[in-house]
């Protein structure tokens, strides 16, 4: 990596202490022991340190080997207004401080093999180990999205087989597995309500939502163009029927749910609340 003076770790460092200093509501880590780290153990002190104030001056990651070609002049290879007046503020880190410091990043994310989820949509869908060595087969997960579909046959035919599958689980008449995520998926929707209105000369501008959404679904809402339109949320964790009687009209687009919701609440085919909040919907033609 490339070299910076010592003077410079605080102005490229991501934790700067005369800012930290000015700002009550952070918390100023020290890379050395004093009164706030003085019973915290090596490794403690250590993951508070940034990776700026972790290497030395002249630490190197990657040295590249001696040029075995021709020598080009950079500026043939890229005009100047490209180029960097000044070298890089890198941090000078070994390559093994360099893995140290993300896989202990990495260790302070919360997963499911750490323990359980308390978000009740996306999550909720648990992918067994053995599902993930299946898809993580070479003809899988190293098929070019740009192959000549006749050299892919066998990929598309496992596509078509599960579009028809979720077709029948669902009941709709056509699946698309296009969307390659929950938030993706939310878009297409929305994008797909909107066009469906337009396509009838409707002009319609709100979308209801459950005040406990997802955060993606009000994000949706706002990219497509419409208006967020929050609904009270029930003691058994699902909508109140009655606010969505009250805040359902002609101006609402569409009526976004997730099963399970977030809250981890699975709405079931016979349930009063799920055929009121259909009547209640299906009455301003939504």
């Amino acid at each position: 990596m490339s070299p910076i003076d010592e003077s410079e770790l605080h102005a490229v460092s991501p934790i700067d202490e005369n800012h930290l200093h000015a700002d009550p509501g952070i918390e100023a880590h020290h890379p050395h022991p004093s009164a706030a780290t003085a019973g915290a153990s090596p490794q403690q002190r250590d993951s508070a340190r940034t990776i700026f104030q972790k290497g030395a001056p002249g630490r190197r990651a990657f040295v590249c080997p001696e040029l075995d070609v021709p020598a080009v002049d950079v500026s043939e290879l890229l005009p100047t207004r490209f180029r960097r007046s000044q070298p890089p503020r890198l941090p000078e880190v070994s390559e093994p401080e360099i893995v140290r410091h993300y896989v202990s990043i990495s260790k302070r994310n919360f997963d499911l093999d750490s323990g359980f989820y308390p978000l009740g949509s996306c999550t909720m869908k648990h992918n067994p180990r053995l599902h993930e060595r299946v898809a993580a087969l070479p003809g899988h997960a190293r098929l070019h999205p740009l192959q000549d579909p006749e050299r892919a046959q066998g990929a598309l035919e496992l596509m078509w087989g599960l579009q028809g599958a979720l077709s029948e689980i669902s009941g709709l008449p056509h699946v698309s597995l296009q969307p390659s995520a929950g938030s993706h998926g939310e878009l297409a929707g929305v994008l797909l309500t909107r066009a469906y209105h337009e396509d009838r000369g409707q002009s319609r501008h709100k979308v209801l939502t459950p005040d406990t959404a997802h955060g993606t679904n009000p994000a949706t809402v706002t990219m497509a163009g419409f208006e967020v339109v929050k609904l009270a949320t029930n003691a058994d964790g699902g909508i109140d029927i009655d606010d969505l009687r009250a805040k359902a009209d002609t101006d609402v687009a569409c009526l976004m749910l997730t099963n399970p919701n977030t809250l981890g609440a699975v709405l079931r085919r016979r349930q009063p609340q799920r055929r009121d909040g259909s009547l209640a919907a299906r009455r301003h033609g939504l």
